[in-house]
């Protein structure tokens, strides 16, 4: 069966998709996959709708991964295929999985919920000519009927067809049958291209899915409470993730960093960490980037058997040290526990760049609070980089349902009270302003000292109109700063030049990441790492043959 795969997001990686079209291939299906890198508040140019319709001629399944920013893009290229062919297209991702039935007002079919399963299921079924509107994990729209198959079993769980997720193929890079946009166009990728673009000099996988948190502003609270019967966290075997990474390093010499975009990382033992940080400092060497750690599951022995292996980047949400917006955000973690974080981090600031998430523009956050977190973060040692947001009240989420309740909005035109917002958007406000400040200061370590942060958001220096005035002075001392900072303090060189320092050194690991750990103080050494040999994963079969590879160890 022939299937069109198609992202919509700004990069190349689309994890979710990507695995899909790996476990379509292993079912014998010919997939192509497009990528059409536009942000969702663009549409995108005839040119590119025209190569669309050329490339998708012939299919006999069209899916393309929706998340509720992208509403209007999607809604574009379903109509232009119908427009053209009369080609079922099925719709996944998260906007799907909360709003299969508002969806289903634009597509043919929805898939619920992760789908592993329910995707290869459906195209066989339709393969064979079999009906397919029982498809559980699935939702159709029959003669302006609905049928809604509900969700089913998590790969990773019992009762899924995947009961491990070492069995769940990795993902297709086969990118000889993909497809990029460059300008206006749509062209083939090729590996001089990937090179050129470095659209993927970062390679993004997930050890483990799910997320034990319930956080208000998120999503993962929602999908919890789908599967309230199921385990939240599901993690993969270390040989399973080193075997993914060895086949990276062996197919795909454009990628300079290895990404985890994993919510729940650092949950995992002790003693799997020690096992993957001993077995990827041999075997995989080379620069590792990891998102989504929470303070309350940070340790200093995770952290130094990780930093050992190679971690470069580390990113952990923070979102705000107000008490009340906590609270309401039911974030897991006290400023306590963020600022022990903090510091345990700032030991290893020469070895890896630090992220903290912040958001911004709640309509339930005071002056008062946001002073808070402000002041809080200007304890914090520097350097470190600030990844400001503001705030969405994305469908399905806690924080919907309140703006809802009290009339923030009305619920009856999310497409433009929700979808349409732009989470980089940040208000222009003069607390605002002084995040962004913050951020300057503290990438080039040298911070706001708490003092000053005091004085710049004391009541009375705003009744004075000091307020803009000073932050004006600060400003233009910046440059200065900079310097200095820079001159002064070694560990904020890898804030300077973005990922330049690290993409554009092939050795990178070897020259500057192993020269740094063995010069490195005693007491950030992991304990009982030893240098003992480790036997590889056996290789599979080849990895671009998905449709003769089975994952399993």
């Amino acid at each position: 069966m022939k299937i069109t795969l198609l992202s919509i997001f700004p990069d190349l990686q689309s994890f979710g998709i990507r695995t899909i079209s790996a476990c379509l291939k292993k079912d014998g299906h010919d997939v192509d996959m497009i990528f059409l890198q536009k942000d969702f508040s663009q549409r995108f140019a005839d040119k590119t709708m025209d190569d669309l319709v050329k490339l998708t001629k012939g299919a006999d399944l069209v899916g393309i991964t929706v998340m509720s920013n992208y509403w209007d893009n999607a809604i574009q290229i379903t109509e232009k295929i119908k427009q053209n062919y009369g080609i079922p297209v099925v719709w996944g991702g998260t906007h799907p999985t909360i709003r299969p039935v508002e969806c289903l007002d634009h597509t043919d079919m929805v898939c619920i919920g992760e789908s592993e399963e329910s995707f290869p299921e459906l195209a066989k079924k339709m393969e064979i000519g079999q009906h397919y509107h029982d498809t559980k994990g699935m939702a159709f729209k029959v003669n302006g009927e609905i049928i809604n198959n509900g969700h089913r079993a998590l790969p990773g769980t019992k009762g899924s067809k995947y009961t491990s997720l070492d069995q769940v193929p990795f993902q297709d890079y086969e990118y000889k049958t993909h497809y990029m946009m460059q300008g206006d166009d749509i062209v083939q990728m090729t590996e001089e291209l990937i090179t050129q673009t470095r659209y993927l000099e970062f390679y993004q996988t997930q050890p483990t899915r799910g997320c034990p948190f319930g956080c208000t502003y998120c999503i993962n609270n929602t999908y919890n409470a789908m599967y309230p019967h199921q385990k939240p966290i599901r993690i993969r075997s270390v040989d399973n993730i080193i075997k993914e990474l060895q086949e990276v390093k062996r197919n795909l010499p454009f990628v300079k960093v290895m990404l985890f975009e994993d919510d729940a990382f650092f949950i995992i033992p002790l003693e799997t960490i020690r096992e993957f940080g001993k077995k990827y400092k041999e075997l995989i060497k080379m620069p590792l980037a990891i998102t989504g750690a929470t303070p309350s599951t940070l340790t200093r022995e995770k952290l130094a058997i990780l930093i050992d292996a190679g971690l470069i980047s580390i990113r952990m949400g923070i979102e705000s040290a107000a008490k009340a917006t906590k609270k309401f955000y039911k974030r897991p973690s006290s400023n306590i526990q963020v600022l022990n974080a903090a510091r345990l981090l700032s030991e290893y600031q020469n070895y890896t760049k630090i992220f903290y998430n912040i958001i911004l523009d709640s309509p339930w956050d005071t002056d008062e609070d946001l002073v808070e977190t402000l002041m809080f973060m200007s304890k914090l040692p520097t350097p470190y980089e600030l990844w400001l947001c503001s705030l969405v009240f994305f469908p399905g989420t806690g924080i919907y349902t309140r703006a809802k309740t009290e009339g923030i909005i009305t619920g009856k035109d999310d497409v433009n009270e929700v979808y349409r917002r732009h989470f980089r958007h940040i208000k222009k406000t003069y607390l605002n302003s002084l995040f962004f400040l913050l951020q300057d200061y503290s990438r080039v370590a040298i911070g706001i000292s708490p003092i000053l942060m005091f004085f710049l958001t004391h009541k009375i220096t705003r009744k004075l109109h000091l307020h803009w005035f000073s932050l004006t002075i600060v400003k233009k001392l910046l440059p200065f700063f900079r310097y200095l900072g820079r001159k002064i303090r070694p560990s904020a060189g890898i804030y300077k030049t973005g990922w330049d320092s690290v993409t554009k050194k092939s050795d990178y690991y070897e020259k500057v990441v192993k020269n740094k750990l063995t010069n490195r103080p005693t007491r950030l050494r992991p304990v009982g790492l030893l240098p003992t040999p480790i036997q590889a994963p056996v290789p599979g079969e080849a990895w671009m043959s998905q449709t003769l590879a089975d994952r399993r160890l």
